[in-house]
């Protein structure tokens, strides 16, 4: 297994979003075995040229086959177990909402140290909430 990174490319012609716009709609380099285990989502929305060429690559993580080639066009790099889980890390970090909040990586999400009240539209009641890093606590959102 390897640990790779690849970024989009053209469903046809399998030019890299980088270099021109996915006009067949995008997909990712057909790199034998490939499993996808979490992306760059902390850098996102990408930016486009006015051409919809994008102006820096989305980064895709996960693994390979062993035997399979990494130098196709949309492999960004092959990375050794300790860069792979370094790159993991920061985008982890990168995603943290809050300075108070507690991290799970895991599943690279972050929650809140004090659990949302059980009056909270998404715990089925009726009111909003949001954070309040100041005060560390949820209060009602106006």
């Amino acid at each position: 297994m390897k640990y790779i990174c690849l970024t989009e490319v053209d469903a046809v012609t399998k030019i890299p979003c980088t270099s021109e716009p996915q006009r067949t709609g995008p997909s990712m380099p057909d790199v034998k075995g490939w499993i996808y285990l979490w992306s760059d989502n902390s850098s996102w929305p990408i930016t486009t040229a006015s051409d919809g060429t994008y102006l820096r690559a989305p980064r895709y993580y996960g693994t390979c086959d062993d035997d399979a080639d990494t130098t196709i066009a949309g492999v960004l790099q092959v990375l050794t177990e300790e860069e792979y889980n370094a790159a993991r890390a920061a985008e982890h970090e990168a995603r943290k909402p809050y300075p108070s909040w507690i991290g799970y990586s895991d599943t690279m999400t972050w929650g809140a140290p004090v659990p949302r009240p059980a009056n909270a539209i998404m715990n089925g009641g009726n009111v909003r909430y949001q954070w309040d890093e100041s005060t560390v606590n949820w209060i009602p959102a106006e």
